[in-house]
């Protein structure tokens, strides 16, 4: 499960930012995580109520906001959504689109702290 070691390093840069900040707590944790991340929601919000305790984030909720993939379709000259289960094809013509634009992200987007 990777989501442990994922979750331990993302409490290691929020205790970094913490620090630099002066912040006697965090509240929150905003992520942005893409579908082709190869990261189970549910595996990384059991493994950050695991791995927060006893941090400056025990408390802090995990906010997850997932990005959809979407690919560069060389037919459309344009950035189109996928649909799930259909591979990376452009929804609007059809052809076969290998360039990903979206859907890979793992982001620390922002945290709420307490000072």
């Amino acid at each position: 499960m990777h989501e442990l070691s994922l979750a331990l390093s993302l409490l290691e840069q929020i205790g970094a930012v913490a620090e630099r900040e002066r912040a006697t707590r965090v509240s929150s944790v905003h992520l942005r995580v893409g579908r082709m991340s190869g990261i189970v929601r549910d595996a990384l919000l059991f493994s950050w109520e695991l791995a927060r305790a006893d941090t400056i984030a025990g408390e802090a909720v995990l906010v997850i906001d997932d990005v959809a993939v979407a690919v560069w379709c060389p037919r459309c000259d344009a950035e189109r959504p996928v649909r799930d289960g259909e591979g990376l094809m452009c929804v609007e013509c059809g052809t076969i689109a290998p360039t990903i634009v979206r859907g890979r992200e793992l982001e620390l987007t922002s945290m709420e702290v307490v000072s």
